[in-house]
């Protein structure tokens, strides 16, 4: 049995070797062993963390009249770490995967009732090989069967447990809050901070969850990758779909053709007609007279009785000049509530969080949503794949949700 020296207020702490394996050993001080008080605190930490089962907690094996033995770990105190190597943190992977190990193992003990009531560097340890962490000392732990608790470290205790008052998961999250002071470049993370340490437990993030997403918020935009592909995947569908028995058939540029008299229309479908047809006697003679009709009908006069009826179908309405202009006015009238809440810096304060400021932006989306689908004349283009002002909407939105993608990731 080795002493090992961790500078404990109220145990002494040993290395011990078990059938050739190593062990930690915990015992109460001679000074306390005798006190009913600390020989309560000392089983309530066995029981508590013998129930434990997470890779960044310690594991605790026994209890028996010469003390608590645990799990060995060959590494160091987060104190430790900073004092030694204090470039680690200086990472952002490192910052990373420390932070999220830790809330993880936080959100361990809380979601089986316990509050640990004493995170601090020196009860953080990180793993010689990999820096794991590894979260040790229940003994000031908080649990629904043992509501009593032995001391605390001032300097991390949130002021409801200086006073005596009742503590609750924003307590441990009140200490978190303080590490991060500790860590290298905290500046990155002063909003956090400042919303984990506040006075008041109602203004700091009420769950671990609340602070996980908080440090690492989900992007969204991810999602974006797969959509845009089976988007892609659908479009290619659809043209082979319509042009299965057109074998000689082919896409022309959409074209527009102006009257003094007539509207433009603005077509997206043309049928190429081989050269020996367009070039016949009979193609020349009915030329002029094929003009005059295509500026008059939305539909290619030189197309199908088949074509005609397809594209005919009030869902894929092909939207001439004055259509489209009217339809643009309009579509900036749909998203201007949207536009406005996305100009106004104000929201930044009003809306503290990527969450909340996204989830008020959706909100007004699936209002604009709802409007749009209620307009008989304006939804049938806003929705038909065959229109021109398809590949206009798409822009517009793209730009949209660029916009909100950039103001969310301004907020923490």
């Amino acid at each position: 049995m080795e002493p090992v020296d961790t500078n404990g207020a109220t145990c002494d702490t040993y290395r011990v070797k078990l059938y050739g394996k190593l062990h930690f050993l915990k015992r109460l001080k001679p000074q306390f062993a005798g006190d009913i008080r600390y020989q309560e605190a000392f089983r309530k930490e066995f029981e508590t963390g013998y129930r434990m089962e997470h890779p960044n907690i310690v594991r605790y094996l026994s209890l028996s009249d010469d003390g608590i033995l645990m799990e060995y770990v060959d590494g160091e105190t987060l104190s430790q770490r900073l004092s030694r190597h204090p470039d680690y943190f200086e990472s952002k992977k490192n910052t990373g995967k420390f932070l999220r190990q830790l809330l993880d193992a936080v959100a361990c003990l809380h979601s089986h009732q316990v509050l640990h009531l004493d995170l601090k560097p020196d009860n953080i340890l990180l793993t010689r090989i990999n820096s794991d962490v590894k979260l040790i000392d229940l003994g000031c732990c908080y649990t629904d069967t043992f509501v009593d608790t032995q001391g605390r470290t001032n300097g991390f205790a949130a002021p409801e447990q200086l006073s005596g008052g009742a503590v609750d998961e924003r307590t441990d999250i009140y200490a978190i809050g303080k590490i991060l002071e500790k860590l290298p470049r905290r500046h990155i993370y002063n909003k956090v901070i400042a919303r984990c340490t506040a006075e008041s437990p109602e203004d700091r993030y009420q769950t671990i969850e609340d602070l996980q997403n908080a440090l690492f918020p989900k992007r969204r935009h991810r999602l974006l990758v797969p959509l845009v592909i089976l988007a892609l995947v659908l479009t290619l569908g659809f043209y082979f779909w319509i042009n299965r028995n057109q074998p000689s058939a082919g896409i022309a540029e959409p074209q527009q053709e102006s009257n003094s008299e007539q509207p433009e229309t603005v077509l997206v479908k043309e049928i190429v007609q081989p050269a020996e047809q367009r070039e016949s006697k009979v193609a020349v003679a009915d030329k002029e007279q094929q003009k005059i009709q295509a500026k008059q009908s939305p539909i290619k006069s030189d197309l199908s009785e088949e074509e005609k009826a397809f594209l005919g179908q009030p869902h894929l309405h092909i939207a001439t000049t004055d259509e489209f202009s009217r339809y643009k006015q309009q579509l900036d009238e749909y998203y201007s509530e949207a536009n406005a809440f996305l100009d106004d810096t104000a929201n930044f304060q009003k809306y503290p969080t990527h969450h909340s400021y996204m989830t008020r932006y959706q909100e007004i989306l699936s209002r604009t949503l709802a409007r749009i689908k209620a307009d008989e004349w304006f939804c049938p283009l806003y929705e038909s794949p065959m229109n021109p002002v398809s590949t206009y909407t798409r822009k517009y939105k793209d730009r949209l949700e660029h916009r909100a993608f950039v103001n969310g990731n301004k907020l923490p």
